[in-house]
């Protein structure tokens, strides 16, 4: 009896010991958690200044990608703080369900339990944790709602042609100024993560290797939501009809309505019904983790390879992701549902897809990588140009041009301080011949350079110029000229877009804004860096017309006013442009 007693003893201490290695085990774990959610919570700041800012510069792809980081990482924030949170909250609950049962007594509470007035009763059953139509479908269905009310308020503000699509044609004419080679073959070959091919194979392979481990519902499922989302997506272009990007401004031959993207859909729900089922086939966090950041990383890349490519406009891919979004929750959480609770059949499906699961998006992988060079071939085709002849070239015939600048939101900025009259080598030598540089295009690597130098203090005497629209176009050239400080932070610049105009003896006629950058601000509430500009535009015209060495002949095309520019900095002109014939 002695020695059992001793033998428990020693029991029960290793048991407390178990029990304390568990419990600092749980609190590393909620610190490893709150670390977490710090740094998303600090990257989740970094990414939203990041999105204003490059909202200022209008960089199509370092946008797109700012705004979906923010969207990552305050999903991230919301996770590690549940979990960071898990034992306060089991305490909480702990402490609601003796709070309940104080107040089971209570006799309004006991009337509404037993309340047969029909919503009443309908309300509480929309809670109970006992039956698949109770919590869960509840659930299930405000999460796929939040996201479906959204799209369905953007698939109204296409189909009127609300001010967001007016966004969506400035930012489509400005692709085939920032694309390169690389970008391009890049894009080709995440596009083809999306593809009808690429979807077959995933969707065959996913289907096949369930059914081989007996988990023919999960196969089932598998397929059954790839075909729905194929046929959803497909009726919601015949309803909304919009028409594609016009095809000067895109690499690859499309067909069909535009609105949403069919690319964006598969990649949200089919690869998220697989992501689904690796993340349930793992149970460590690092591979969860890993899953989630996976599909995430491929959502982004196949959202931004349709615009750059021009197969779509943002709001196409914005709406794909929402309305793929509202359709994977409902299958998500009905896959749940029948995990716990026997619904067909009397049977629960549990979701044990096994491990394996995980390699069917790598050969999705694997395939886009060896099969878009041979499938995804980017064709450039040239612009048709279209353009109106001008009576004469004074001020009333001259009203007819495009006279402001603008955002990319359509804000008005500077009106047009030249009007250039000539073909494009003339304009160019008439800048190059008096020691101008023409800016480089505003691609992903030649706005991360000039953020850099301009950071440095150095200097970068072709850096790309915020773009600007004139009419929806963005400028066709741009150059600049450096000051004594020889730095990026201070310079001479001007925009010239192209009018659609022609001057009575047929030669194009360009239209241009001009300012002097002073230095570099904080702009707005943010406080972004940027450039400040001189207010008195009149002086830049005035400058910019002596160092070509052209004569003055200065044409009121608008009236004398003050305005803002796109990052809020103040100018004022007497609302004269200069004419010149190039030669």
């Amino acid at each position: 009896m002695e020695t059992d007693a001793t033998e428990m003893d020693a029991a029960g201490d290793a048991a407390r010991t178990d029990d304390g290695g568990r419990a600092r085990r749980r609190g590393g774990g909620a610190a490893a958690h709150l670390l977490l959610a710090l740094i998303a919570l600090v990257l989740m700041i970094v990414s939203l200044y990041a999105v204003r800012m490059l909202s200022l510069f209008v960089s199509p792809m370092l946008f797109l990608a700012a705004v979906f980081l923010e969207v990552v990482f305050l999903v991230v924030l919301v996770y590690a703080v549940l979990r960071a949170l898990a034992k306060p909250s089991a305490m909480l609950r702990s402490l609601g369900a003796s709070a309940w049962t104080g107040l089971e007594s209570n006799e309004y509470v006991v009337g509404f339990r037993t309340s047969g007035v029909p919503v009443v009763r309908w309300l509480r059953n929309r809670f109970r944790l006992d039956a698949p139509t109770g919590l869960w479908l509840t659930a299930t269905v405000v999460v796929a709602a939040i996201p479906l009310i959204d799209f369905l308020g953007l698939a109204v503000t296409v189909a009127t042609h609300g001010s967001l699509t007016q966004m969506d044609q400035r930012i489509a004419n400005l692709m085939p100024l920032v694309r390169t080679p690389g970008e391009t073959s890049f894009f080709a070959t995440a596009t083809m993560l999306a593809n009808v091919e690429t979807l077959i194979l995933v969707t065959v392979a996913a289907a096949g290797f369930l059914w081989w481990r007996r988990e023919r519902f999960l196969a089932g499922a598998v397929v059954a939501t790839v075909i729905a989302q194929e046929a959803l997506y497909f009726a919601v272009k015949a309803i909304v009809g919009r028409a594609r990007p016009d095809a000067s401004l895109a690499l690859l031959a499309t067909t069909g309505p535009s609105f949403p993207s069919g690319h964006v859909m598969r990649v949200v729900v089919a690869y998220g019904i697989l992501a689904y089922l690796v993340f349930k086939a793992f149970s460590s966090a690092a591979a969860k983790a890993a899953t989630v950041a996976g599909y995430l990383v491929a959502v982004l890349l196949v959202a931004m390879s349709r615009v750059y490519l021009g197969a779509h406009y943002v709001t196409d891919v914005w709406g794909s992701m929402l309305l793929g979004s509202a359709m994977l929750a409902a299958v998500v959480g009905t896959l749940e549902i029948s995990a716990r609770y026997p619904i067909m059949r009397g049977l629960r499906r549990a979701v044990n897809p096994g491990r394996v699961i995980a390699a069917v998006p790598a050969v999705g992988l694997v395939f886009a990588l060896v099969a878009a060079p041979l499938l995804v071939r980017p064709l450039a085709r040239p612009a048709v140009a279209h353009t109106q002849p001008l009576a004469s070239l004074d001020a009333s015939s001259l009203s007819r041009l495009p006279l402001y600048s603008e955002t990319l939101t359509g804000d008005r900025m500077e009106p047009a301080s030249f009007v250039f009259v000539g073909t494009e080598d003339q304009l160019v030598r008439a800048f190059e011949g008096r020691g101008w540089d023409r800016a480089d295009p505003s691609t992903f690597a030649n706005t991360l350079r000039a953020f850099a130098v301009g950071f440095q203090g150095g200097q970068y005497v072709s850096a790309p110029v915020t773009p600007s629209f004139m009419a929806s176009q963005p400028e066709a050239i741009a150059f600049q000229k450096p000051t004594a400080s020889n730095s990026l932070r201070q310079r001479h610049h001007i925009r010239i877009w192209r009018s659609g105009f022609t001057a009575p003896d047929g030669r194009p006629v360009w239209e241009a804004t001009a300012s002097f950058d002073d230095g570099i601000e904080l702009a707005g509430t943010a406080k972004i860096p940027t450039h400040h500009i001189d207010p008195n535009i009149d002086a830049e015209r005035a400058y910019i017309i002596g160092s070509l060495g052209y004569p003055e002949d200065p044409v009121a095309l608008t009236t004398p006013q003050m305005g803002h520019n796109g990052s809020g900095d103040e100018f004022f002109t007497d609302g004269r442009a200069e004419l010149v014939s190039l030669r």
